[in-house]
């Protein structure tokens, strides 16, 4: 043990022979090395230096949470990246349509080469005329054009909400199966301490050899649905990169840890109402701006039968049956005849806004079927999730009474273990029933407006 004093380090001999004294300088000197060994391994094997390494992590503990992967895709996935340029496509048509508050002017502009003898005046001529002109026309389209920006961006809403439900069961999935893959594991543990028991006794001549063969398929079987499982998990991550934008030849370290709460945030499904669905369901506000659009279509088939103004401007020097100089006029324009193609047309645009009208009617049908069926698998993944416990807790009895009997002689060890493969399959069980519950409530949310709604993490 060493004690510092003041210009002097003392050294406490352990043995009972004293201490001595040397200068500072000279224990500084032989303690530095010892000091830099010690930081190093410490560095090294520190948690912040393990957690930067990918393969020191868990299944369970990764880099990307679930709001991680919502906030990826937001800014990788082209998927939202194309739905963001339809915006910006219907924000340009916006402002051409304000452009054309304002008259279109045209010019044309004639040099004469060759003129008629007789001809005087300059050779040159100069026209100009507004083309198209129809400022109710205009205004309706600018009216039309900012709700089709509207319908664009709750579009683009409505594709995120979707994808962001199928990212949501893809990663409860993920994690589902990573709990089932560990649990397939024990199972194959135990099946293969019951081949080698078979095996033992067989070579003791007390057991049949096809009662062997029995259990050793049995072990392949395990086996085989445990690489099912990762199948399944491998695939499952693959959607989920397609989705995110993640390039697919790169490792995805996810942390599944607690997913229905990473997904859901303590959302129960219990306040939402069909009021509820109608007020936020991002596909019906599209269907009603559509017909809004409609109607401002309706509405632009009846300003077709009003006159459209006129504006002209003429400079005349090269006509020698007119005054030259520069003429200004006003005035209208007007189909007198079209063979009732307007007439039509209103009735047409009319017969549209009744269909949309209807499409969006049915739409709330729909939904109102779904919320029911929601609703109704809610109730019964409840009941489900009840059985499923006790039949796990009954499994667990179960084994506890096998294990007493093994113990007292009443059964073999192979039953024994057979119980306890029960029992682990009863928690294999327990692991997927709450899967059907959560995909439910992500449904569910997903018709009220959006999971984003209910879990402020994933905010977009």
């Amino acid at each position: 043990m060493v004690i510092l004093h003041r210009g002097t380090a003392q050294i406490i001999d352990v043995s009972g022979t004293g201490y001595s004294r040397f200068c500072p300088a000279q224990w500084a000197r032989g303690l530095w090395i010892p000091l830099i060994v010690c930081f190093c391994l410490f560095a090294l094997t520190s948690p912040v230096c393990a957690s930067q390494d990918p393969l020191s992590k868990s299944p369970f503990q990764g880099y990307f949470d679930f709001a991680t992967c919502v906030r990826y895709a937001l800014v990788h996935s082209d998927i939202f990246l194309k739905n963001r340029l339809e915006i910006q496509i219907r924000s340009a048509n916006l402002k051409d349509a304000h452009s054309e508050i304002y008259p279109t002017l045209e010019l044309r502009t004639l040099v004469y080469i060759s003129r008629a003898t007789g001809n005087v005046g300059s050779p040159l001529n100069v026209y100009a005329w507004v083309a198209g002109f129809n400022p109710l026309v205009a205004l309706l389209k600018i009216k039309s054009n900012e709700i089709l920006v509207d319908i664009a961006k709750t579009s683009h809403f409505l594709k995120i909400s979707e994808d962001v439900a199928a990212m949501g069961k893809l990663f409860y999935g993920i994690h589902a199966l990573e709990k089932s893959i560990k649990v397939r594991k024990e199972i194959i543990a135990l099946s293969q301490d019951k081949v080698n028991y078979g095996t033992s006794r067989n070579e003791q001549g007390t057991l049949d050899p096809l009662q062997v063969r029995i259990w050793n398929n049995n072990l392949r079987g395990a086996q085989i649905k445990l690489k099912s499982l990762e199948n399944e998990r491998e695939q499952k991550i693959a959607e989920l990169k397609m989705l995110m934008g993640y390039p697919h030849d790169f490792h995805l370290p996810l942390d599944t840890r607690d997913a229905a709460n990473q997904i859901l945030n303590g959302f129960n499904g219990q306040p939402i109402t069909f009021a509820d669905i109608q007020g936020g369901n991002l596909s019906l506000k599209i269907a009603a701006k559509r017909e809004q659009v409609q109607s401002n279509l309706v509405t632009g088939s009846y300003v077709a039968l009003i006159p459209r103004p006129s504006l002209v401007m003429e400079q005349i020097d090269n006509q020698v049956d007119r005054t030259s100089g520069f003429n200004f006029a006003l005035g209208v324009e007007y189909t007198v005849w079209d063979g009732f193609k307007r007439v039509r047309e209103i009735k047409r645009q009319k017969m549209i806004a009744e269909q949309l009208k209807l499409d969006r009617n049915d739409m709330s049908s729909k939904l109102y079927g779904q919320f029911k069926r929601l609703r109704g698998g809610l109730e019964l993944s409840g009941e489900r999730e009840t059985f499923v416990r006790e039949q796990a807790k009954l499994a667990e009895l179960s084994e506890e009474r096998a294990l007493t009997d093994y113990k007292s002689g009443a059964i073999p060890y192979d039953l024994y273990v057979d119980r306890r493969i029960e029992k682990v399959e009863a928690h294999l069980d327990s692991i997927s029933g709450p899967q059907e519950r959560v995909f439910d409530l992500i449904d569910l949310a997903t018709l009220a407006g959006g999971l984003n709604k209910y879990n402020a993490r994933i905010a977009y």
